[in-house]
């Protein structure tokens, strides 16, 4: 089963690409089949049907986005990675609501020496 469908996520992807498109030194490209976005070279972010998976979060970030019962760490083919944190998200109003967490995705990634 691919983890990102067009036609379940594309208003949410739209969405998502609007806010970080302005940010410098992001680039979008398919990673796992699903839109993933970069910063400096490094993976912060990728689009998934039903949500999207942050991949530069802190301990205490990801602790304290876990609290939301919306997140949890990705599952990836019956593996629990603890790295990423994956947000249930339909709705693309409610990126809004998350977007500290994004941010602080994304500046990670631009901290971290590309490769």
């Amino acid at each position: 089963m691919p983890y990102y469908a067009e036609s379940e996520a594309g208003a949410l992807r739209e969405a998502f690409e609007e806010i970080v498109r302005a940010w410098p030194g992001v680039t979008m490209k398919k990673m796992f089949g699903a839109p993933s976005y970069t910063a400096g070279g490094t993976l912060f972010a990728v689009m998934v049907t039903g949500g999207i998976i942050l991949t530069c979060l802190s301990e205490e970030e990801k602790a304290s986005l876990r609290k939301d019962p919306a997140a949890d760490y990705f599952i990836g083919h019956g593996r629990v990675i603890t790295k990423w944190v994956q947000i249930a998200l339909r709705d693309p109003v409610d990126l809004e609501r998350y977007l500290p967490f994004i941010k602080a995705s994304y500046r990670a990634a631009r901290e971290r020496p590309e490769g």
